[in-house]
């Protein structure tokens, strides 16, 4: 029996794109919310892999699966002049939101359908989503 998914944290989210060449292709590559997640954190935002595993709830060498995924998928579409498809939201990812204590001020991510209303640290119910302009 294989093991369950692990569910991937988002923290961004790209509205479903295509990047076309210049010449004529009817050939598509599609990169998933993972992979992009993945491309953003190591490539754009420089992060080591490990500490952008962490980010997104998923281990270390998972991570490099997704990222050599993404860069395959990339060189595949650059060197044979396909379409790259972006955008795509895979049921094992998760987006996040940022929560914030009011009391003791420790902001932590929790998964976009979480419902609670205590902080982690001090247990108090003064709490608020904090808005992320994505």
């Amino acid at each position: 029996m294989a093991r369950p998914k692990k569910y991937r944290i988002v923290e961004y989210s790209l509205k479903p794109t295509v990047f076309k060449p210049n010449r004529k292709s009817s050939v598509q590559v599609e990169l998933t919310i993972d992979e992009l997640e993945a491309i953003r954190l190591a490539d754009l935002e420089g992060m080591y892999q490990e500490d952008a595993a962490e980010i997104m709830g998923v281990s270390r060498q998972t991570f490099g699966r997704i990222v050599r995924s993404a860069h395959r998928k990339i060189a595949d579409a650059l060197v044979n002049i396909k379409e790259i498809r972006t955008g795509k939201f895979d049921e094992k990812c998760r987006k996040i939101k940022l929560m914030k204590c009011e009391s003791c001020g420790k902001i932590w991510k929790v998964p976009e359908d979480y419902e609670g209303s205590e902080c982690p640290k001090c247990h108090a119910k003064n709490v608020h989503i904090l808005k992320i302009d994505n």
